[in-house]
């Protein structure tokens, strides 16, 4: 509960985002919101690797300015296409505020990386009178260090992605074992991540969008039943 409050603090924060403004949608099915999500961070995390190979193969600072505009770009459009899938999204408590809270994360990476635009285009535009080129270049890692919050904060948020799944309901020993998805749809799950994301996920050094589909994963194996088990 704690992490769950955090989580809504600092995306409200970050985009003051009203919690209830999808308040007239009838509930998204849980396994279909976090398949999505799966399917979410594999696509982030595709760009981003194709964007790191890119850079590898710049020839000099101007290619490397050229490609990171190319990137950022790539990057805006995937999480604008992402944020319309979410928009089309919502889900009932105790979950109410994740989606509009991801969705929150998102648009903050926008506008991020849109300030990133605009340093590297302000830099390949020439020597201006008017422009401070050294506090241009002081602003970058500055916002990458914020790109790199929010991640970590959506890498933290990956509990409450799977708590989606599990059946509120106890069971005779009053414990939540049971999970609301069938065994076919868990391993579907798994086969997901797996597929998406392939031997990224034994690395050692993972980037938050690979360490969040890693412990995706591992939740996905927790010893829960499913909903087509026996119940105790």
């Amino acid at each position: 509960m704690r992490l769950l409050i955090s989580f809504i603090v600092f995306a409200f924060a970050v985009s003051g985002l009203p919690s209830s403004f999808a308040a007239e949608k009838p509930e998204t099915p849980h396994l279909a919101f976090v398949t999505e999500y799966v399917r979410e961070l594999a696509a982030t995390e595709k760009v981003r690797a194709a964007a790191e190979k890119e850079l590898t193969q710049a020839k000099d600072d101007t290619d490397r300015l050229v490609i990171a505009i190319h990137n950022s770009t790539l990057i805006q459009l995937e999480l604008q296409s992402q944020i319309i899938m979410l928009k089309g999204m919502k889900l009932n408590q105790p979950f109410e505020d994740l989606i509009p809270n991801i969705m929150s994360f998102y648009h903050k990476k926008i506008e991020l990386h849109q300030q990133l635009i605009d340093i590297s285009t302000a830099l390949l535009s020439g020597p201006k009178p008017d422009v401070d080129y050294g506090k241009l270049a002081a602003e970058a890692p500055k916002i990458r260090a914020q790109l790199d919050y929010i991640d970590k904060a959506l890498f933290e948020a990956t509990p409450l992605v799977f708590a989606t799944l599990i059946d509120p309901k106890p069971d005779s020993q009053n414990h939540v074992s049971h999970l609301i998805i069938k065994k076919a749809e868990r391993a579907k799950l798994i086969n997901d991540v797996n597929g998406y994301f392939g031997q990224k996920l034994n690395q050692k050094d993972q980037n938050y969008t690979v360490s969040t589909a890693s412990v995706l994963k591992a939740y996905f194996l927790k010893d829960y039943k499913c909903s087509d088990e026996p119940w105790q």
